[in-house]
C-alpha cells in the first residue's frame, strides 16, 4: 500500500475507533442484532445441534486465527499467560453454552430459547456486584423483574404448547447461566488481553470443547449436508466474528450490567425473523413475553441507574 493511503487509511481506523469509544452502546448495539440472527440459522439447519455447533466453532477457528496473526504480525502485541488463562475459562463456558443452545433450539423454538435469554440479566447483576462493585437502584431491577416475568410466562407455554418441549427449556435455561460466565470471564480478560487474540483463544477451546463431546457421544460430523455447513459458516461470521468483536470490545469499558439487558430485545429481533423466515408460529403468551421483555429492556436502560451506567462508560472513554 502507498504510504499515503496507509496514513489515510491508518486516520480513519483511528477516527472509527474514537467515535466507537463515544459510544460504546451502539457497538452493543450492532452485537444484539447479530446475536439475533443466530438462534434463526440454528433453526434452519438439517443437523443436530452439537454437530452444527463443531463446524460454526471451527470456521471461527479459521476466521480468528488469520485475523490474530494479522493483528500480532502489524501491532507485534502477544498475549501473556494471565491473558491466555481468562480465555481458556471463557473458552469452556463458551463451548457448554453452545451445545445447551443449539440442543435446546432443535428440541423447542427459536423464540423460546430466545426469551429464556430474559435471566442473563440477573445472573451477572448478582456477579458484577462481587466482581465489579456495580450496583444498580431499584428502578433498574424492578424493570428487570418485568423481562423475567416475560421469560416466566414464555416457559409454561413454551413445555406444554405446540413447540415446546420441557427438556429442550430446561437446556435452554442452563444454556444461559453458562453464556452468563461466559460474559463475565470475557470483561475480566479483557483488561488483560487484547479482543482478537481473545476471541481466538476462545474460539478454540471451545471448538475442542464441543469436539470432545461430539466425538464421545458418536455424533456424525461427516454427514452435514451443504446448507447446513453453509448456515454454520454464516453462524460462525455474522453472530459469531461480527457479533463477538463489537460485543466483546467495548467491554473493556461498559459496565457489565449494560450488555445483558441490551441483550433482552434478541427475543424480538430472533422471534419476528424466525416467523417471517420460517414460519415459526408465535402464541399469544409468547407475543405478550415479547412485550414484557421489550418494556424491561426500556425500563432498566432509561432508569436512573441505566442512564448512570452508559455515562460513566463514555466518560471513562473521553478521560
Amino acid at each position: 500500500m502507498d504510504p499515503a493511503d496507509s496514513a489515510v487509511a491508518t486516520g480513519l481506523s483511528h477516527r472509527v475507533q474514537a467515535a466507537a469509544r463515544r459510544q460504546p452502546l451502539v457497538l452493543v448495539a450492532i452485537g444484539v442484532f447479530c446475536y439475533s440472527m443466530g438462534p434463526v440459522m440454528v433453526s434452519a439447519s438439517n443437523v443436530p445441534g452439537p454437530v452444527l455447533s463443531f463446524y460454526r466453532l471451527w470456521f471461527g477457528v479459521l476466521a480468528f486465527g488469520v485475523l490474530t496473526a494479522v493483528y500480532i504480525r502489524r501491532t507485534g502485541r502477544r498475549p501473556d499467560r494471565a491473558g491466555l488463562t481468562w480465555a481458556l475459562k471463557a473458552g469452556v463456558a463458551f463451548g457448554i453454552h453452545q451445545l445447551m443452545f443449539m440442543t435446546a433450539i432443535k428440541a423447542t423454538s427459536v423464540v423460546d430459547v430466545t426469551l429464556m435469554a430474559s435471566l442473563s440479566p440477573v445472573i451477572v447483576g448478582v456477579l458484577a456486584v462481587s466482581m465489579f462493585d456495580e450496583r444498580t437502584g431499584v428502578p433498574f431491577r424492578l424493570w428487570s423483574g418485568v423481562a423475567i416475568a416475560g421469560s416466566a410466562l414464555v416457559v409454561v407455554s413454551g413445555s406444554s404448547g405446540p413447540d415446546g418441549d420441557l427438556g429442550g427449556m430446561l437446556l435452554a435455561a442452563t444454556n444461559v447461566l453458562f453464556f452468563a460466565l461466559f460474559f463475565m470471564f470475557s470483561k475480566q480478560g479483557r483488561e488483560q488481553i487484547d479482543v482478537v487474540p481473545f476471541l481466538f483463544g476462545v474460539m478454540t477451546v471451545a471448538a475442542i470443547t464441543v469436539s470432545g463431546f461430539v466425538f464421545a457421544t458418536g455424533e456424525t460430523v461427516g454427514s452435514i449436508d451443504g446448507k447446513s455447513l453453509l448456515l454454520a459458516a454464516g453462524i460462525a461470521f455474522v453472530p459469531g466474528l461480527i457479533g463477538h468483536f463489537v460485543m466483546t470490545w467495548p467491554l473493556a469499558w461498559v459496565p457489565a450490567n449494560i450488555p445483558p439487558v441490551m441483550r433482552l430485545a434478541t427475543p424480538l429481533i430472533a422471534g419476528v425473523t424466525a416467523w417471517v423466515v420460517l414460519g415459526q408460529s408465535i402464541n399469544a403468551a409468547q407475543i405478550l413475553a415479547g412485550l414484557l421483555t421489550l418494556a424491561g429492556v426500556l425500563g432498566a436502560v432509561l432508569s436512573p441507574a441505566g442512564r448512570r451506567l452508559a455515562e460513566e462508560a463514555a466518560v471513562e472513554v473521553e478521560d
